[in-house]
């Protein structure tokens, strides 16, 4: 039998269940929040004798200790210590121990006061029976399925009441996200014996009849409603779900028209179990632009800028645009860009490139179209299929120029994973390319040719940098000198090896120039550690070889030192670099732009 007092006592926690009044109960609180009373007092709290969770939930359901300080007489901290009591009984029910009891002693400790409460924990009332029960239409759904066999206790644990008050909340929360907005509890309480030392919990749910959308409205001014379709991902008559809802925002935001969007939901208009949805996406400018600027010893000043218009019709589609000002590799190009049937994952588009490249032994000036198809499947990873023409006139010096077309068709795959667009701590990226020509077939050459090239990034936990980078080309013809210069890979340069000039590495001919090579082979570590808040400085090997047999070859190494800052654009890289065999020969370097 329970006595008076305890019968008093369980009347008041099932009111207190059965109101769903988790604010009355700190233990579900983080640490520091729970303890944010004590951390804006000089007055210290000691707990003794309970449980460190116990003596934590105990300080966070003290009355506030703004009202006392340091000064404050014994009256006004025996008024405190008053106040005190019922606080301390609600702190220790909200963590199962409903027999405790607590003396609070108030004394004076460095010329403050400390309150020492001593706490007699008793027996802890523990989890005995749990029946849950949901009934009506969404019981067979997985995702309340999942919370419900994800019980907030198992038999024996201790009622912590917070553990009570998250179930129930997760259940509600399932019911808003899958539009079960009629969801009730036909029976909600916790009954606790103080005499036995345990405790009951008795729920039942009905999730009610699930909600539909709507009727769908968009309001924006960049695509026609034909094109506009495409992105709608919330469909008239569509079970609810609030997923669905942040998807479709995700898509727009991401479709780079737009600078804002908004998806809501008219609850109050809603009829016959049918939520309205109202989309508005404000359009961002319609142009925008880029600029970065380099500097390498071989090559000299580079500048390159960039124009993309977001959106050049109310079809959607897209038009980026590049400029280099460069002395060895100056290029002009654009790309017109058709978003497809699912615009986020597939589009084709028309690229333009003209390119002139001269490494003083070689010189090629190419003009190259190609049109291409791109998907993206749900792991991220691009995929392209391609035709590209290209038209190049290529000369050796000392040699006649020589003049190729070719028509390749082929296919690329690329990922990048990072942490952050312009400073990642962390992530990689991979590129891998197969293209091929036929002699007679709109092609002056025959070739097969294949490359990949990836980097990795990490950052430790004393907050160095690894980069490792790596690049792999083979080439398959028996006309190598019909080769066009852009397709013989060459090593040497700041993005392959510092400390060797641009394009230095590679097979020679008999005059000495560097005319490139069938195969390619790079491979470069790099090491920074930050010295101040923005600046780190870095160490390096490159190493590279470009050849023509795979059993003679060579690499040419080189090795340097850098430094990093952290600007608003992006990581500003300053390096010095040489050759292993020629130290005296020093080259630097200076590049914008992110890692990855």
């Amino acid at each position: 039998m329970v006595d008076k007092a305890n019968r008093k006592r369980l009347s008041y926690l099932s009111v207190v269940m059965l109101a769903g009044s988790s604010g009355l109960y700190a233990a579900d609180k983080e640490e520091a929040d729970a303890l944010i009373n004590l951390d804006t007092s000089p007055v210290e709290v000691e707990v003794t004798g309970a449980p460190d969770e116990l003596a934590d939930n105990l300080k966070a359901y003290l009355p506030s200790l703004a009202t006392l300080v340091c000064d404050s007489d014994k009256e006004r901290v025996e008024r405190f210590i008053d106040a005190s009591d019922e606080k301390l009984i609600e702190g220790a029910e909200a963590m199962g121990y409903f027999d405790s009891r607590f003396k609070m002693t108030p004394v004076r400790n460095g010329g403050c006061w400390q309150l020492n409460i001593a706490v007699e924990p008793g027996t802890p009332v523990r989890i005995d029976q749990q029946t849950i029960d949901l009934v009506g239409e969404g019981g067979d759904l997985g995702a309340f399925k999942d919370v419900v066999t994800d019980k907030p206790y198992q038999q024996g644990d201790i009622f912590v009441n917070s553990h009570y008050e998250d179930f129930k909340s997760s259940l509600d929360k399932t019911a808003n996200k899958l539009g079960f907005f009629d969801a009730e509890y036909l029976k909600r309480r916790v009954l606790v014996n103080v005499d036995t030392h345990k405790a009951d919990i008795e729920l039942e749910y009905k999730t009610g009849q699930r909600y539909k959308f709507g009727e769908v409205g968009v309001t924006q001014d960049v695509l026609s409603d034909r094109f506009m379709e495409r992105y709608l991902r919330v469909e008239e008559g569509q079970t609810y779900d609030s997923d669905v809802l942040l998807e479709q925002r995700r898509l727009l935001e991401s479709s780079g028209y737009y600078k804002d969007v908004e998806v809501r939901t008219q609850f109050d208009a809603a009829e016959n179990a049918q939520v309205p949805v109202e989309i508005t996406a404000t359009r961002r400018d319609r142009y925008s632009y880029t600029a970065t600027l380099g500097y390498a010893t071989d090559t000299d000043f580079r500048f390159e800028t960039g124009m993309e218009a977001h959106w050049v019709n109310h079809r959607g589609h897209k038009l980026t645009g590049k400029l280099r000002l460069a002395q060895k590799d100056p290029a002009l190009g654009f790309v017109y860009k058709v978003p497809l049937w699912d615009p986020e994952n597939e589009y084709a588009s028309f690229a333009f490139d003209w390119a002139l490249s001269d490494n003083d032994d070689i010189k090629g000036e190419k003009l190259e179209l190609e049109l291409n198809y791109n998907r993206q499947n749900d792991s991220g990873w691009k995929q392209t299929a391609f035709v590209t023409f290209l038209d190049e006139k290529t000369q050796v010096d000392g040699s006649p120029e020589v003049h190729s077309q070719l028509t390749l068709p082929g296919a690329r795959v690329s990922k990048t994973e990072r942490d952050d667009a312009l400073f990642p701590t962390k992530g990689w990226r991979v590129r891998a390319e197969v293209q091929g020509s036929y002699e007679g077939i709109l092609s002056d050459v025959s070739l097969l040719q294949g490359s990949i090239e990836g980097k990795y990034l990490y950052t430790f936990d004393h907050k160095g940098k690894v980069i490792a980078r790596g690049s792999l080309g083979s080439s398959w013809t028996d006309e190598f000198s019909a080769l066009p210069k852009s397709l013989r890979f060459f090593a040497g340069g700041q993005s392959s090896v510092r400390g060797y000039d641009f394009e230095s590495i590679g097979e020679t001919d008999a005059d000495g120039n560097v005319i490139g090579g069938k195969h390619l082979i790079v491979a470069s570590g790099e090491y920074e550690y930050p010295v101040a808040e923005k600046i780190s400085l870095a160490a390096f090997v490159d190493a590279g070889a470009s050849f023509d047999e795979w059993n003679d070859y060579g690499f040419g190494v080189g090795y340097g030192v850098g430094a990093r800052y952290k600007s608003p654009l992006g990581p500003i890289r300053f390096d010095l670099a040489v050759p292993d065999d020629d130290p005296s020969d020093l080259h630097f370097y200076f590049s914008l732009g992110p890692d990855l």
